[in-house]
């Protein structure tokens, strides 16, 4: 009788560390899954396979589960990837084999793991991750503006230009003053998008960088979406953040973009009037944003002060 035929028999499965040789099957699995978490493209997870922590459930044989950690920046990591096949009952594979990449953290000095569920996958992630013990941290709100008019173009004496690749260390350390754990961009996604990105831009004053923006576009290029802004915490309120949503919007005027729209946390009053008063409004979508803490260890106190300009002044 096929394995998919028989009851889910949680004494013959396996959950183990992923090996190179595992690769086609978790593509296989990641590109057909009907319950499938992907924050980055199915070849990326396969080509960090020997990389990042990443761990496998088997049964009879067959690859039916599979999770990734990635994002690390010790002390935190956020769960990159989650596939399980369709045909087993996602709340026995699910725990088996988020467990099994839990145990390969810590060695890495991660004692903090997250997740951003969205209306779909808290479907089937929200019950099973509960049960290991995750937690709600908070939620996360979405904005859309579609009117490309600015209320102000903020403070002139600021120079906003294109980074480049020598402005990545100065930008890093940028981002993990204005973004406390586990919020921080790391090298692995600043690095790449200061070349690659459609738009990355420093704030300059004065010579020194003190605050930084970066969109994505999307949709065959009619939406773009400001996945950071961050302003140095001794130039706040002095209209750097302005300057930089102000030119952002410059941009995606000039790109002829329909919609730009945003993220924020739920408790960030101050971000979410900056971007109300810049035309933006809460589309009711939101994020649930859940986190563990392992090997004993506590979850990262979250900071209340996390956007770089907190005031349109």
């Amino acid at each position: 009788m096929p394995f998919f035929r028989r009851s889910f028999d949680r004494h013959q499965t396996l959950a183990r560390p992923a090996a190179p040789h595992d690769a086609p099957r978790i593509a296989a699995l990641s590109s057909h899954a009907f319950r499938r978490y992907l924050t980055s493209p199915v070849e990326d997870v396969v080509e960090l396979l020997p990389h990042e922590p990443t761990a496998v459930l088997e049964y009879d044989g067959r690859i039916v589960a599979a999770a990734q950690a990635g994002w690390r920046m010790p002390p935190n990591a956020w769960l990159r990837a989650i596939v399980v096949d369709s045909r087993i009952d996602a709340a026995y594979a699910l725990p088996l084999v988020v467990q099994q990449v839990h145990q390969l953290l810590p060695v890495r000095g991660v004692s903090g793991v997250y997740i951003t569920l969205d209306d779909w996958t808290a479907t089937w992630l929200r019950a099973p991750l509960t049960t290991l013990g995750y937690q709600q941290v908070m939620e996360v709100w979405s904005y859309d503006k579609v009117g490309m008019d600015v209320p102000s173009s903020g403070n002139q004496a600021v120079v906003v230009r294109r980074a480049r690749a020598e402005d990545v260390s100065t930008v890093l350390r940028l981002d993990a003053r204005c973004f406390p754990s586990p919020w921080g961009k790391g090298e692995e996604i600043l690095g790449p998008a200061v070349v690659s990105a459609p738009y990355l831009v420093v704030a300059e004053f004065s010579g020194e960088i003190v605050g930084y923006s970066y969109v994505t576009v999307h949709q065959a290029g009619m939406q773009a979406h400001l996945v950071r802004i961050a302003v140095a915490p001794e130039f706040q309120g002095r209209g750097v953040g302005v300057r930089l949503l102000a030119d952002v919007v410059r941009f995606c005027r000039s790109r002829r973009i329909d919609l730009l729209s945003l993220n924020t946390q739920d408790y960030n009053t101050a971000a979410q009037r900056l971007y109300e008063w810049f035309g933006f409004e809460r589309t009711g979508e939101t994020q649930s944003v859940l986190g563990i803490g392992l090997s004993g260890g506590q979850l990262a106190r979250v900071e209340r002060a996390i956007l770089g300009d907190s005031s349109p002044e």
